[in-house]
């Protein structure tokens, strides 16, 4: 073969060396490494990057928290005393101004040196005081309304107006000997009926009782068709053993007051006591026939009928007793020696029965 076809045939089967390198397995290798290296510093790249934009985040929260906390702060400081049961429009246009002033405003504080301040500025904590004294009494906050009137008479303490509502608010919380202490020196202008009928309860609370008939036999003086004073005396004389007086308030005040069915229970209980049964089966008839679902009212008025000798009625009142009771409590009423001498009826011992048969069902 000549040489120029030779050099022909070795230029057609001859190979790159520099390819044939290029994918041997060793290189092939070493590019996948490589390539792996890359992907995972991209990642850790990745990584970090997520890191910092949530750190970068969170510190754009934290800041943003604490400078709303900071602005609430501020506000808390420089706004005026809002108590939350003292909305702004609940007050009148007139008196909303106390809702601008700090809460310190309102101290009645002062160094002591020379006559108290009686100036413009005394005037207004005196009048901040008796705006809130009066709205936290509306909303039935009496501590806070005792409070507030107590500072308002510190800051002006010949202020006039003050002593009734707040011998009231003592009277409300139970208070009596302030409540008196208050009272009984106020203008007599200002004693109002209802001023004269709590004046009246405190002397009771108190025991004071000379005091308490001379208030209220002024507040009904005054108010003739004022049911509460006749209440109040009818458990002063109670209380003092004037069985005649009490029977007789008691019946000025069911007059007056008809549908206070606690009182005429009560005045019912107190006749028993006082052994006036007539009276007390009167006051029960009348009672049941308006109050028709209370056990306890038919087996009272099945005694004091019992007393008045009627063992029909007694039976009656019994009978609709039993029907509205729990047979053992049914059983423990009837188990009284107040009816004994009703044992021996048929219709009274039959309920026996039946109650005990129906106490062993249960």
């Amino acid at each position: 073969m000549d040489t120029g076809k030779r050099q022909h045939l070795q230029d057609i089967y001859a190979t790159d060396l520099g390819e044939k390198d290029d994918y041997t397995p060793q290189v092939s290798s070493e590019i996948l490494e490589e390539r792996r290296r890359d992907m995972q510093r991209q990642r850790i790249i990745s990584v970090f990057m997520g890191l910092m934009i949530l750190a970068l985040s969170m510190s754009l929260i934290f800041l943003i928290v604490r400078e709303y906390i900071n602005l609430q702060n501020t506000n808390s400081v420089s706004t005026a005393v809002v108590q939350e049961y003292i909305p702004r429009h609940s007050l009148p246009s007139g008196e909303q101004w106390v809702m601008d002033f700090p809460k310190a405003f309102g101290d009645s504080t002062w160094n002591g040196e020379g006559e108290r301040p009686f100036n413009a500025e005394w005037v207004k904590r005196a009048a901040f005081n008796l705006i809130l004294a009066e709205q936290a009494t509306r909303f039935k906050k009496y501590p806070e309304a005792i409070l507030y009137y107590e500072t308002a008479l510190q800051i002006l303490p010949d202020l006039e107006g003050v002593k009734v509502p707040l011998g009231t608010l003592y009277f409300k919380t139970r208070k009596f000997d302030k409540a008196i202490s208050l009272l009984k020196d106020v203008p007599e202008e200002d004693l109002t009926p209802d001023v004269l009928n709590n004046l009246g309860a405190a002397f009771m609370e108190a025991k004071s009782y000379d005091e308490a008939k001379h208030y209220l036999e002024k507040a009904i003086n005054d108010r003739p068709n004022y049911a509460e004073p006749q209440k109040n005396l009818a458990m002063l004389y109670r209380d003092q053993d004037k069985a005649d007086e009490a029977v007789m308030a008691y019946e000025r005040y069911i007059d007056l007051r008809p549908n206070d069915l606690d009182v005429r229970q009560a005045y019912a209980l107190y006749l028993t006591k006082l052994g006036r049964w007539e009276q007390a089966a009167d006051i029960l008839t009348k009672l049941t026939q308006d109050v028709k679902d209370v056990p306890v009212l038919f087996f009272l008025l099945a005694r004091v009928e019992n007393h008045n000798n009627h063992p029909e009625k007694a039976l009656a009142a019994i009978r609709r007793g039993v029907e509205l009771s729990d047979p053992r409590a049914a059983l423990a009423y009837m188990g009284d020696k107040e009816f004994d001498q009703l044992r021996t009826s048929n219709q009274f011992q039959e309920m026996i029965q039946s109650l005990q048969e129906a106490k062993k069902e249960k």
